[in-house]
């Protein structure tokens, strides 16, 4: 017989409470044994009496089958290509197999739902049987993960994923599939920036450093200032410039920190002159991590 492109001989015939049969009638429910791949849902069988033909016809379907994947699988590389090149959406290309057509639908479907406007899981491939080496030389070219769902994975693409460095991970739980997917996810968004002021300090003179150029007598009136930070200088509430702070001394020693109350010597990249009554406010920006709603 053949079933879709793959051909195949009856092992055995079996009814719904497991006695076997000799032949099969229209509309009997019946299990067979014998395929040489696993058959989708949908698939139509024919009974094939000459070997010959049956040869060549899965043959013919195969090399078929072949051209088309061949060309569904450049089509996903060249547009998830695109949408990187673009920079406009973060992917995480995704190759899934699994046991069953509806486990790989059901995974497929909740990977889905996760997308949002910033990032989006792009599944390349999908099919029923175990991780194989096209598998993974399909993951390497489209720097994709593989996601098994109760599948086995073979020696020779295990050996492959493990000189290619392809990262292949394997389930029994939907669910723990969808967490692990979202955590990666995750962090591929762009984090949110949170600015918070350090200290703040009011210029009393101008001073020149050999070597060194301009730098601000000031006292420190609030917090904290320290050398290598993110700092604004201000002119009647005017910012003027905003650069770190390359120089930070007190005294004419140079110094990491200085607290409030105390004076020292500000040097911010960039500024050129300072004036008495001018403001530096000295702040960092953190990252926070963001989490998918």
């Amino acid at each position: 017989f053949i079933c879709n492109d793959f051909s195949g001989k009856v092992r055995s015939i079996m009814n719904e409470i497991g006695t076997r049969l000799k032949i099969a009638e229209p509309s009997d429910a019946v299990q067979l044994q014998g395929f040489e791949s696993v058959p989708k849902a949908g698939d139509l069988l024919a009974v094939i009496d000459n070997e010959k033909d049956l040869k060549k016809i899965a043959n013919e379907r195969q090399k078929t089958r072949r051209e088309i994947e061949q060309k569904k699988i450049s089509f996903s590389l060249d547009e998830m290509s695109a949408l990187i090149k673009e920079g406009s959406i973060k992917t995480l290309p995704i190759i899934i197999k699994g046991d069953v057509d509806g486990s790989i639908d059901a995974l497929s479907e909740n990977l889905v739902k996760l997308n949002n406007d910033e990032v989006e899981i792009k599944v390349i491939h999908k099919a029923v049987g175990m991780v194989t080496e096209s598998d993974v030389l399909l993951a390497e070219a489209s720097n994709a993960i593989i996601v098994g769902f109760n599948v086995q994975v073979s020696s020779n693409a295990k050996l492959q994923a493990s000189q290619a460095g392809v990262d292949i991970r394997i389930y029994n739980v939907i669910y723990n599939v969808v967490d692990e997917i979202k955590l990666a996810l995750e962090g591929l968004l762009e984090p949110d920036k949170v600015e918070s002021i350090l200290g703040k300090a009011i210029v009393q003179q101008q001073f020149k450093i050999p070597n060194i150029g301009f730098i601000a007598g000031s006292k420190v009136t609030e917090g904290i200032i320290q050398r290598n930070i993110n700092a604004r200088l201000y002119r009647d509430d005017e910012l003027i410039i905003e650069g770190k702070i390359e120089s930070l001394k007190r005294f004419k020693d140079d110094a990491k920190e200085v607290k409030e109350g105390l004076e020292c010597g500000i040097g911010i990249v960039g500024a050129k002159k300072y004036k008495e009554g001018d403001l530096i406010e000295a702040y960092e920006i953190k990252e926070i991590k963001r989490t998918l709603e």
